[in-house]
């Protein structure tokens, strides 16, 4: 049975989320809107949109990639409008509103080697401001020999911003340099706070779009490594077009330093009707 009602996060948990940058609700999700996700991703895989595809490239096994799901698909559209995740959003942010930014599918099946690079998330994104988070929500049982993400502690309030990598070999090589080039970090690893969680499903891992992060292969032969990524924007967020990376589906109509909200980027909590924008 679904259910639109929200856990309260913890003092402890939001605490993390500040100070770290990086935090896993344990038990979070219900079981039912698990299984919606499910079913959602699983139909977004058998009925990709035009971004959908297979990062995994030249490499063994698969590695499929899908974005602006709710836009398309009634199931994750209803996440969006009936789960409990946007509050929690707003909750984390601090902010009186949470905008829907982006999701995203990741879904590394069985003895998929792709390694993820070091990154983080805002340089490849159309945001700027503090207001911003990520929640990953793990499908299957996820370990590190599976494709665990792993963060660096505290990296989100460094100041600095690094140019985005590509998941795919080549992607962004050429990148313009308008940000920092990134470090070298599996080398650095002792220098830094690298922290992962093995998580079940209903549980939720909260990130600022600042934390560092990776995420190694799935080495295991029979565990999949189901992922889904929704990225949300509070009250001091503005819309920045950025030089390369992902892009809405169409032109939001929003110029640089706009506030974020629009059809493309709905408010969804405090809750409001969502209906899947036009593209005509």
């Amino acid at each position: 049975m679904l259910t639109t009602k929200s856990r309260d996060l913890t003092e402890a948990e939001k605490k993390a989320f500040d100070e770290d940058g990086v935090v896993c609700l344990r038990d979070a999700l219900p079981t039912g809107w698990v299984q919606l996700l499910r079913d959602a991703l699983q139909d977004v895989l058998s009925n990709p949109s035009a971004a959908g595809k297979n990062m995994a490239g030249a490499e063994s096994g698969k590695f499929s990639y899908d974005i602006f799901m709710w836009t398309f698909n009634d199931m994750f559209r209803r996440f969006q409008a009936e789960s409990p995740v946007p509050q929690w959003a707003a909750t984390l942010l601090g902010s009186e509103k949470a905008y829907l930014a982006v999701d995203a599918l990741f879904v590394k099946e069985p003895n998929t080697p792709n390694h993820v690079p070091w990154h983080h998330d805002q340089p490849y994104l159309w945001m700027d401001g503090k207001q911003v988070c990520s929640f990953w929500i793990p499908l299957d049982d996820v370990t590190i020999e599976s494709g665990a993400v792993e963060w660096i502690k505290g990296s989100h309030k460094w100041g600095r911003w690094f140019k985005p990598k590509g998941f795919e070999p080549g992607k962004y090589d050429d990148y313009p340099d308008v940000f920092e080039e990134i470090p070298d970090f599996e080398s650095e690893r002792a220098q830094h706070d690298i922290v992962h969680f093995d998580t079940k499903p209903g549980d939720v891992i909260a990130h600022h779009l600042l934390t560092l992060h990776h995420s190694p292969g799935n080495s295991l032969s029979n565990r999949r490594r189901r992922a889904i990524a929704i990225r949300y924007a509070g009250d001091d967020v503005t819309y920045a077009k950025r030089v390369m990376g992902p892009q809405p589906p169409r032109d939001p109509g929003l110029k640089t330093g706009d506030k974020i909200g629009c059809d493309i980027f709905p408010q969804v909590w405090p809750r409001t009707t969502l209906e899947a924008p036009g593209f005509n």
